[in-house]
């Protein structure tokens, strides 16, 4: 009896790169390992793509559909690209030729900075208590250009106060943007 082909999933044509997409970051994640070894098999391509799938689903790793590459690989490369900046290195590319497209400086001058506290169930990970805001669970301080291109996110425990977690993440990343002149904040 002969194989069903594999449905695609709903997701995928919202969450596939397209051909021009996958030309601004294949250089960035199709490179060989830095200490030596076999070449993987596995398509790069696909691994971003169920990545993607999996941002936009919100599934488990083990829920992912059945024609993305095995959990293990998806899983290896996003921990390998998360530890070597290889995210923030497609941010920022994707970032520039956004910003280029908008006929702007590929480089920002004018940002926004501010944060979101929100209530986490997970048991995993950091906490505090925002007695502002009276939220328990983590705050995300967003950084942005003045297009709302993001430049930088920093996630850390709702009691610390906006105006310290905008110090963290200044401190971590200004040097990453050499023009920039001015950074707009509210009144935290």
């Amino acid at each position: 009896m002969p194989r069903r082909a594999l449905r695609s999933y709903p997701t995928k044509d919202a969450t596939d790169l397209t051909d021009e997409q996958w030309a601004a970051i294949a250089p960035l994640v199709v490179t060989p390992s830095p200490n030596g070894g076999r070449p993987t098999e596995i398509d790069r391509r696909a691994i971003v793509n169920a990545l993607r799938s999996k941002h936009r689903t919100g599934c488990q790793w083990r829920m992912r559909p059945k024609d993305v590459p095995p959990m293990s690989s998806v899983r290896s490369s996003f921990d390998t690209w998360n530890r070597d900046g290889t995210f923030i290195t497609i941010n920022d590319t994707l970032r520039k030729l956004a910003r280029q497209a908008l006929n702007r400086d590929p480089e920002p001058s004018i940002s926004v900075l501010d944060s979101q506290s929100v209530t986490t169930t997970e048991a995993g990970g950091e906490r505090g208590y925002d007695g502002k805001k009276k939220v328990n669970g983590r705050k995300r301080q967003f950084w942005v250009d003045a297009n709302g291109f993001l430049l930088r996110v920093l996630v850390h425990p709702a009691d610390i106060s906006d105006t310290e977690g905008a110090e963290w993440l200044l401190a971590a990343h200004h040097q990453s943007f050499p023009r920039m002149r001015e950074i707009r904040v509210d009144e935290g």
